[in-house]
């Protein structure tokens, strides 16, 4: 069996360009941007002191580009630049925890010391704990781990440093098109709730879990969401989880998992929480989670080990921030979406040794096909039902 089958597709050499032949060593940044030198002190101070992203270096002794982490003799600028970046992110983290954490401190003041204590009281406590977790102490922990990783770099380690680099620069080269379909319906229909209103919104495409309600609406609910945050949050996970899933799985398991997941944490949500309206693509979201954690363990030889650990890191911050959040986070929809995408990876993809990516058959495009059209059809009814209201 010739080397390219023994090997998943990012560790091919040819992921990273040829070096150009005007200089003998260089760095490339992330918008493409090459910087030459005559000497590899010159490289290597540029990789320990330049604020520029750097995705892959070169050197006389290779004929292509490779990851910085590539080359032994560069650890040492590697760390420094490592640790430096961290630095700033956890300056940054720490200042929007002391901001958060005013904001929450204000709101659980001002809700103790109300006379009357209203319902958005307790949601505002809720809403300041959340932005507190998610925009800073998340992101604060983050940048500690990332810093501690860097002061740890060593020899041994920059080995994995390499593998994990040679993926993310093959995964950002991937096409995400049919993702990318799914994050515009998302924002052609928040654009219509920010026309009419959420409340509206809720009442005419929601979820709302009334006796005689429409069936449609566990298609039309997840297109909506309740806040900008809400939305944010959403749109940021699908479009990292959506582009791994769309590369590694096919496009036509990012559209059928999706529906698949959305539909079953509506169905989650309106048997044990009844009565409280919902919406969001929180199920589908983390639907397509559980589909790349299951796949990932299926498919070991696929992906670095650290990428897999992020993502069980991912489904461990979910839960945090659904105990942060419980009052208007909806757990129920979370888990359904979260137990049938990782069922759908079990059933759809067999266990296997091989580091070759899955390829969609015909069946696969056709019934891919019918679940893009699906969810195209249930946006355009979301907005159609908003708008004619």
């Amino acid at each position: 069996m010739s080397d390219s089958l023994e090997r998943p597709a990012w560790a091919a050499p040819e992921v990273f360009p040829v070096k150009p032949a005007t200089a003998p060593f260089g760095a490339l940044s992330k918008k493409a941007v090459r910087t030459e030198f005559d000497s590899f002190e010159a490289l290597e101070a540029h990789l320990g002191s330049s604020r520029q992203s750097v995705v892959a270096v070169w050197t006389p002794e290779a004929g292509r580009m490779v990851p910085p982490e590539a080359v032994v003799g560069l650890l040492e600028p590697l760390r420094k630049r490592f640790v430096d970046l961290a630095q700033g992110d956890f300056a940054n983290a720490r200042r929007n925890s002391m901001i958060f954490g005013g904001l929450l401190l204000w709101a659980v003041v001002y809700a103790a010391f109300s006379k009357k204590v209203l319902p958005q009281d307790s949601q505002n406590v809720g809403l300041a704990g959340l932005l507190l977790l998610v925009l800073g102490l998340i992101p604060l922990y983050e940048a500690w781990k990332s810093r501690r990783s860097g002061w740890n770099l060593n020899a041994e380690n920059l080995a994995e440093e390499e593998r994990e680099a040679r993926f993310e620069c093959w995964m950002d080269a991937q096409p995400m098109r049919l993702n990318y379909v799914l994050l515009f319906l998302m924002l052609f229909v928040g654009v219509a709730q920010i026309w009419v209103g959420v409340d509206k919104s809720v009442e005419v495409a929601g979820l709302t879990k009334v006796e005689g309600a429409e069936s449609w609406r566990y298609l039309t609910a997840p297109f909506l969401h309740g806040n900008v945050l809400h939305w944010g949050l959403n749109v940021a996970a699908l479009f990292y989880l959506g582009r791994r899933t769309e590369s590694l799985m096919g496009w036509p398991h990012i559209l059928l998992g999706f529906l698949v997941a959305m539909l079953a944490g509506g169905i989650a949500t309106d048997y044990f929480v009844p009565g409280s309206p919902s919406i969001g693509a929180s199920g589908g979201v983390l639907g397509v989670l559980g589909m790349l954690m299951a796949f990932e363990l299926l498919h070991s030889r696929l992906v670095p080990k650290s990428a897999r650990r992020r993502l069980m890191a991912g489904v461990l911050v979910t839960f945090v921030i659904g105990l942060v959040g419980y009052q208007f986070v909806d757990n129920a929809a979370h888990a359904g979406g979260l137990v049938a995408g990782f069922a759908y990876s079990l059933i759809v993809f067999p266990k296997s040794r091989s580091a070759r990516r899955p390829k969609a058959n015909r069946l696969d495009r056709m019934i891919g096909g019918l679940a893009g059209l699906v969810l195209t059809a249930s946006a355009l009814w979301a907005f159609w039902q908003m708008v004619a209201s």
